[in-house]
């Protein structure tokens, strides 16, 4: 049976003078499968890595507050879905969730409501859930673009942005490098090269990892690059033990080679690197 769902994405916006938000949860209803239910981001990772100079504990209090609420009006429509003899009908439900809706300034909030249907509002939730908070859509190269844009503000916030440049760098074997110093011959002299990590599979994380390695390797054997290299690299999120270990060797291994590593969060080792030479 096919349900008609109203469904709100949650966001996080602690600065109204800038607009910039965060998808941090879902909040989803269906009438006619007497159906409400709510998801909302535990971890505070993602949003401190994006509003680096917020303290976490201002998105756990607000998110603590907000889920409270959410709990109180889950309560209500359930009550109103037992029906008019036993409480109110599934109009005040209706009522309840375009309350919750309604435009406000808070700092968490939930956005303007959608539509859809679907035959298990319960999956909906889930799936709307990984598409707008787990950004089910989010390939490695998505990731690495994120880290690129991360540099880049660190190196324009030290007014290191000229100093550094996209070029393709390579001969028979050509490689993109986001960030190159170049001499006055037009050499390589020092690279950052953003990296995605964040990887489930240890294969798909050691092979990312050695494919780059072996790219600075070829440059380097090919005089395009004459210099020192850095990765700044986006860390697995879970720190399961074989990930972990693949993690550690592999950093072991880009070392040795000469090659740099810094994580993303690591902005005083990024500059040290980006301001050297």
């Amino acid at each position: 049976m096919k349900h008609a769902c109203r469904y709100a994405l949650i966001r996080f916006m602690p600065y109204t003078e800038t607009g910039e938000f965060a998808n941090v949860g879902i909040v989803l209803m269906s009438p006619t499968a007497h159906f409400f239910g709510f998801k909302l981001l535990d971890r505070v990772g993602r949003i401190t890595a994006f509003f680096e100079e917020l303290d976490a504990s201002v998105y756990k209090r607000s998110r603590d507050t907000f889920r409270a609420e959410l709990a109180r009006v889950c309560d209500m429509t359930q009550r109103a879905f037992i029906g008019a003899v036993n409480g109110p009908s599934t109009d005040y439900a209706n009522f309840v969730f375009d309350e919750l809706v309604r435009p406000r300034q808070a700092i968490i909030y939930a956005d303007v409501p959608r539509a859809m249907v679907e035959d298990d509002p319960a999956r909906a939730l889930d799936k709307l859930y990984n598409h707008y908070v787990g950004r089910s859509f989010v390939t490695s190269v998505y990731q690495e673009r994120i880290v690129e844009q991360r540099v880049r503000n660190i190196l324009k916030a030290a007014d290191l942005q000229r100093t550094y440049q996209t070029k393709v760098l390579g001969t028979e074997y050509q490689a993109r490098i986001p960030f190159v110093r170049l001499n006055d011959e037009g050499i390589a002299t020092r690279l950052i090269k953003p990296l995605d990590l964040d990887r489930k599979d240890p294969t798909r994380l050691y092979d990312h990892g050695w494919e780059w390695l072996g790219k600075v390797k070829r440059l380097r054997y090919d005089q395009q690059l004459r210099g020192d290299a850095m990765f700044v690299v986006r860390p697995p999120e879970k720190n399961f033990d074989t990930v972990a270990s693949i993690y550690a060797d592999l950093k072991h291994e880009l070392e040795h080679a000469n090659i740099e590593v810094a994580e993303e969060s690591d902005q005083d080792k990024i500059l040290e690197f980006a301001a050297h030479g």
